[in-house]
């Protein structure tokens, strides 16, 4: 073979290996097409994390008044949500924070007082390292002596339109009323979590003393009451534990959403089983502020309202060309209605009125 043919059988197999290069990335990046990518920085982390272990275990007696508490949890954790979310209870002066790699330790300058039953709560808003809230708050309980605190508080919260898992229950000093000053600083005695049921415990709570319970709905997570927010619902009495009273239990609290509407249940009674109906709430402090549903036929109707003082009326709409023509029965009394209430039983009863007659009849109240 010639030299020229030599470089020219050369320049034949570079130009080929170079096709088939060019041949292997695309198809690379074909297949890169059709492959779910995650973003930078991984996987969008939808997990909350978990605290899988606490030293000292909850419930322990005889624990050194030097005890160093930790909490072990499942994936790295930001760390200033962690500290921030952190209750001592008793409080304690200057607590030290610290981390090794997941573990979280909290100690202290002085020693813990000897005899006492502690409470150290790690709230709900603490956050993992991609910002996934823990959820339901975590609590142990320890007792520097040979036994915990023997009180014990038990409970349900019942709610309708609230939730009722995972929803903070706060007990404060019976001191301080009905209603705790959440202008002040908002830190309860004691604190736990309702489950799935809306059940709670308490547990570990000093006697000869007398509290009030909460069910604080922080609906931004800040751990802090915000008046325009947020929700506290109380159990009503202020509960007292004795040597002769260590457990109250059954006390259930019932949450109600003060932003919540009430609802108008009743039933049109009609002849015509294609004319149009209008149920009309109208306020009583102020006439122009209407609320209605409508429906075609007789049947049940359904009217979400706001809490206050309503009246109402029912109306056969026109139809086309004015036939058939409006009819209008009208609630012979008005309704004072709260948040959450459901009035039943309201009937507006157009049969009377719909049989033939020469004349249009008057409207007449119904029930």
């Amino acid at each position: 073979m010639t030299g020229g043919a030599s470089r020219a059988a050369l320049r034949a197999g570079i130009a080929a290996g170079a096709g088939a290069l060019i041949a292997a990335l695309g198809a690379l990046g074909a297949g890169g097409c059709a492959r779910s990518v995650f973003p930078p920085g991984g996987p969008v982390d939808a997990t909350a994390p978990q605290v899988i272990a606490t030293s000292p275990a909850d419930s322990s007696v005889r624990v050194p008044t030097d005890v160093v508490v930790e909490f072990l949890f499942s994936e790295a954790m930001d760390h200033g949500s962690v500290r921030d979310a952190t209750r001592i209870r008793p409080p304690v002066e200057r607590p030290q924070y610290r981390w090794s790699g997941r573990r979280f330790r909290v100690s202290w300058v002085e020693r813990l007082r000897p005899n006492t039953t502690y409470h150290v709560v790690l709230r709900g808003s603490a956050r993992d390292a991609h910002g996934m809230a823990l959820g339901a708050p975590v609590a142990i309980h320890f007792a520097t002596g040979d036994s915990l605190a023997p009180g014990r508080i038990t409970g349900v919260l019942r709610a309708i339109t609230l939730r009722r898992d995972r929803v903070p229950i706060l007990v404060f000093p019976a001191a301080y009323g009905s209603r705790p000053d959440t202008a002040a600083e908002f830190e309860p005695l004691y604190e736990a979590a309702t489950d799935t049921a809306g059940v709670y415990a308490v547990t570990g709570v000093e006697l000869e003393q007398s509290y009030r319970v909460f069910a604080f709905y922080d609906k931004n997570a800040n751990d802090s009451f915000d008046e325009d927010l947020d929700l506290l619902a109380g159990y009503p009495d202020p509960i007292r534990l004795t040597p002769d009273r260590e457990v109250a239990d059954s006390i259930n609290i019932v949450a109600v959403d003060p932003r919540a509407p009430a609802v108008l249940l009743g039933t049109i009674a009609a002849g015509d089983s294609t004319a149009h109906y209008r149920v009309e709430a109208r306020g009583v402090a102020d006439s122009t502020v209407a609320k209605r549903v409508e429906r075609v036929g007789p049947g049940p109707f359904r009217l979400p309202v706001p809490a206050g003082s309503w009246t109402l009326r029912a109306i056969r709409l026109p139809g086309p060309e004015g036939t058939p023509s409006a009819l209008e029965v009208r609630s012979g009394e008005a309704f004072d209605l709260k948040p959450e209430e459901e009035r039943r039983g309201l009937l507006f009863d157009f049969q009377p009125l719909e049989g033939p007659r020469s004349a249009p009849a008057p409207p007449r109240g119904g029930g």
